[in-house]
């Protein structure tokens, strides 16, 4: 099953939670994008477990690992 994803754009900071109101940040995850090695930066509410993508993206550099 998939999970539902909003998207947020940060206006200038993004800390409390806009589905349920939590004020401590949030928990990171990571979603690879494709056969590439770049993975989408997305953020979840400790909360109410609400999802977040704010448009981050990571490269990872595998020869450096």
């Amino acid at each position: 099953m998939k999970e539902e994803v909003t998207t947020i754009k940060v206006e200038k900071v993004f800390k409390v939670c806009p589905n349920c109101g939590y004020k401590n940040g949030f928990h990171a995850m990571f979603e690879k994008i494709g056969e590439r090695a770049s993975f989408s930066w997305k953020l979840i509410c400790p909360n109410c477990e609400k999802i977040f993508d704010i448009g981050l993206q990571v490269k990872i550099d595998r020869t450096s690992a």
